[in-house]
C-alpha cells in the first residue's frame, strides 16, 4: 500500500508541475517549455522510492503529454518512456557512484550528482524526445540544434528548480544540525524574496543600468548555505527561481532588458549556475564540518587516553604491584602531610605497624606463591577494616603501614584488634596467616613520620616478643 501511494503522489505531483507549467508557458514556444520542473519531482522520487516511483512517473508524464499537450498516443506514449527513463537511469548513476540518496555532502558526490543526475538525463531526454519530435513533424530538421539545447535546458533547469530541494526535505535522513539559527535563516530568506521580488517584479523599463541585479542573489544563498543548512539554501532558491520565472513571464525583469529575445533562458542559465554553486558550496561545508568533528572526536579520544595513561602512570608511581595499598614513596609522602596537619591543629594522628609472621617459612616450606598470598590476605584485612580517610601501605617486604587520623590510642587497638580478626577469617587453603601490630600515636616532639614509625615498630616488636619470646 505504501508504495502504490507512494506512485499516486509522484504522478499527482508530476501532473500538477506539467499543468502549472504548461498554463504559464504556453505563450513560449512549442513544447518543452523553457522550463521542466516535473524532470525534478521525477529525478527526486527515482533517487528516493528506487525503480519502484517508475509507474508514478510514466501515469503523471503520459497525462501532462497526452492530456495536457494534446500529442498524438503513440508520441505521447514514447515520449512518456523517456521522461521515466532518463530520470530512473539518473538516479541509479547517482547511487551507483555515491551510495547514497542524498548526494550533497560530499564536493565529490556534488560533481556526480550534477554529471549523472541533471546533465546525463537532459542530454538524453532532449536527444531521445527531440529525435521523436523530428520524426513526428513537430520540429522541422533545421530547428534541431535549438530545440535539443532548449529541452536540455528545460531539464537542466527543472531538475535545479526542484529537485535538490524535494531530495534533501522528503529524504529521512537526519537534516543537519549547523551553527545558523531560525531568525537568522527567516531574516535572510526574507530580505532575498524582498529583493527578488523588487528586481524580477519591480523593473520595467525597457533600459536599465543595473541589468546584472540578480547576479546579486548569489550571495545571500551561499550565505544561507554557509551559516545554516542546504536545505534553507535549496528551498530559498527554488522560491527565488519560481519569483524569477514569474517576473519573466509577466515581462518584468532585468532579462528584459537591452531587446533580449530569450528572457526565460537567462532565467534557466541563472538557475542552473546559482544551483550548480549552492550545492558545491553546501558540500564543501558540509566536509568541512564533517572533518571538524572528526578532528574533536580524535581530541576527546586522545584526551580520555590521556587521561587513561596519566591515571594509570599515577596509580604505577603510588601503588603497590601485588597489594594494590599505597607503596613506601607514596605512603611517606602522604603520610608527611597528614602529620603535619595533626601537629597544626592538634588532633591525634595514631600509626600502625604490621608485619606478617613468618613470611620466610612460608616461602621456604610453601614457595613464594604462597607467600605473596599471606601479604595479599594482610593487605585484604586492612583495606576491610581501614576507614576511607585512613591510610595504608606496604612499606617492606613483609611490612604494612597504617596511619589513623583523629584515632587515640584506644581507637587504634581497636582497629589492631580488628585487622588481627579479619586476617583470621581469611585463612584458608590450611594456612593461617598472622600478623605482629605495634601501635604508637603521634607526639608534639615527633620530627617527622620516621619518628612515629620508629615507635610503632618498638611497639611491634614488643608485642611479637611477648607473644613469641623470640626475634622478628
Amino acid at each position: 500500500m505504501r508504495i502504490e501511494l507512494q506512485n499516486l503522489t509522484v504522478a499527482l505531483a508530476f501532473a500538477a508541475a506539467g499543468f502549472g507549467t504548461s498554463a504559464l508557458l504556453a505563450g513560449y514556444s512549442f513544447f518543452p517549455s523553457p522550463f521542466w520542473p516535473p524532470a525534478g519531482i521525477a529525478l527526486a522520487a527515482a533517487l528516493l522510492s528506487g525503480n519502484r516511483a517508475w509507474p508514478g512517473i510514466f501515469a503523471g508524464a503520459f497525462f501532462v503529454n497526452w492530456r495536457l499537450f494534446g500529442l498524438p498516443l503513440p508520441l505521447a506514449t514514447a515520449i512518456s518512456l523517456v521522461n521515466v527513463a532518463t530520470p530512473v537511469l539518473g538516479a541509479l548513476l547517482v547511487r551507483w557512484t555515491t551510495r547514497s540518496k542524498q548526494p550533497f555532502f560530499r564536493l565529490r558526490h556534488v560533481v556526480c550528482f550534477i554529471v549523472f543526475g541533471a546533465l546525463v538525463p537532459a542530454c538524453l531526454a532532449a536527444s531521445t524526445g527531440v529525435a521523436l519530435a523530428v520524426a513526428s513533424g513537430l520540429v522541422p530538421p533545421q530547428g534541431i540544434d535549438s530545440a535539443w539545447w532548449r529541452w536540455t535546458l528545460s531539464e537542466a533547469g527543472g531538475i535545479f528548480l526542484l529537485g535538490p530541494t524535494l531530495i534533501l526535505w522528503c529524504s529521512v535522513r537526519r537534516r543537519q544540525r549547523q551553527p545558523g539559527n531560525f531568525w537568522e535563516a527567516f531574516t535572510v530568506a526574507a530580505a532575498t524574496l524582498s529583493f527578488a521580488v523588487a528586481v524580477f517584479l519591480g523593473i520595467r523599463a525597457s533600459v536599465h543600468p543595473f541589468e546584472g541585479l540578480p547576479y546579486l542573489l548569489f550571495a545571500p544563498v551561499l550565505w544561507l548555505t554557509v551559516r545554516c543548512s542546504l536545505q534553507a539554501a535549496t528551498a530559498l532558491l527554488s522560491a527565488v527561481a519560481l519569483i524569477a520565472i514569474g517576473g519573466t513571464l509577466l515581462g518584468l525583469g532585468p532579462f528584459h532588458l537591452l531587446g533580449s529575445t530569450q528572457p526565460l533562458l537567462n532565467v534557466g542559465l541563472l538557475l542552473v549556475v546559482l544551483g550548480t554553486s549552492t550545492l558545491a558550496m553546501g558540500a564543501l561545508v558540509s566536509e568541512r564540518r564533517a572533518a571538524e568533528e572528526k578532528l574533536r572526536r580524535m581530541n576527546e579520544t586522545l584526551e580520555r587516553r590521556v587521561a587513561r595513561r596519566t591515571e594509570e602512570l599515577h596509580y604505577r608511581a603510588t601503588r603497590d604491584g601485588l597489594t594494590g595499598m599505597a607503596n613506601r614513596a607514596y605512603f611517606f609522602e602522604r603520610g608527611e602531610a597528614m602529620l603535619a596537619e595533626a601537629h597544626d591543629t592538634g588532633r591525634p594522628l595514631a600509626a600502625l605497624l604490621i608485619d606478617v609472621d613468618g613470611l620466610k617459612v612460608i616461602n621456604d616450606s610453601y614457595g613464594h606463591h604462597m607467600g605473596d598470598s599471606a601479604i595479599a590476605r594482610v593487605a585484604g584485612a586492612c583495606r576491610a577494616v581501614l576507614r576511607k580517610d585512613d591510610l595504608g601501605g606496604r612499606i617492606g617486604g613483609d611490612e604494612f603501614a597504617a596511619l589513623l587520623p583523629d584515632t587515640d590510642e584506644a581507637g587504634a587497638r581497636g582497629v589492631s584488634a580488628r585487622i588481627a580478626e579479619a586476617l583470621r577469617s581469611a585463612s584458608t587453603e590450611g594456612l593461617e596467616v598472622g600478623a605482629s601490630i605495634g601501635v604508637a600515636v603521634s607526639e608534639s616532639s615527633d620530627g617527622g613520620l620516621d619518628a612515629l614509625l620508629r615507635r610503632a615498630d618498638a611497639a611491634m616488636y614488643a608485642e611479637k616478643q611477648s607473644r613469641s619470646g623470640g626475634g622478628r
